[in-house]
């Protein structure tokens, strides 16, 4: 168990299990299906929007597809938009990322955060990049340090991202990581 240190001395941190690409699945399929039960375009864009880094990982060209639907330039009704997208959204997901894909999307990221980043900032960015690249770390620990760029430009389409939702590992400093079960026990 990881244990940090602030004024009060060493705490334990919860330990968040590492999710798998079936976990990955579920979450996606889950949250579409909830869709699914209230459908509108809206929503349905939003869900596109929310999840496109994470698909982008899975597969660029199939993300593609996704995007076709969702703008539906064939004039299709709801429903079959609906069940085109989810048919395609489950072949995407089957799809396994790769350090090729997970790289391309934290290049598109990168393409977000360039032109707010000091020069320091974009070498250490893609530094971390390239360390992913070479297996020296692993995404999680890379989106875990950019995330809070995220926060920082307070952009609310890469902040609603489910790629660092479900790939980002906990960091220190994050609310989540420094809590202490402790502090809620009477």
């Amino acid at each position: 168990m990881n244990v940090a240190s602030n004024a009060k001395g060493p705490q334990k941190l919860l330990e968040m299990p590492k999710l798998t690409e079936d976990d990955v699945f579920g979450y996606v399929m889950e949250r579409f299906s909830e869709l699914k039960n209230e459908p509108s375009i809206d929503d349905l864009v939003t869900f596109h929007s929310n999840n496109k880094y994470l698909l982008m990982a899975h597969n660029q060209s199939k993300l593609k597809i996704l995007g076709n639907l969702v703008a539906n330039h064939k004039k299709l009704t709801l429903k079959k938009i609906l069940e085109k997208y989810e048919s395609a959204l489950i072949e995407t997901l089957n799809c396994t990322p790769t350090t090729k894909t997970n790289t391309n999307v934290l290049m598109h990221l990168f393409g977000f955060f360039g032109k707010h980043l000091n020069q320091n900032e974009k070498k250490i960015f893609l530094q971390f990049i390239k360390d992913y690249r070479e297996d020296k770390i692993t995404l999680g620990k890379v989106l875990s340090e950019i995330e809070p760029i995220t926060y920082r430009l307070n952009n609310l389409y890469l902040i609603s991202q489910t790629y660092f939702l479900l790939y980002a590992e906990a960091k220190m400093g994050n609310i989540l990581e420094m809590y202490d079960p402790q502090y809620f026990r009477d």
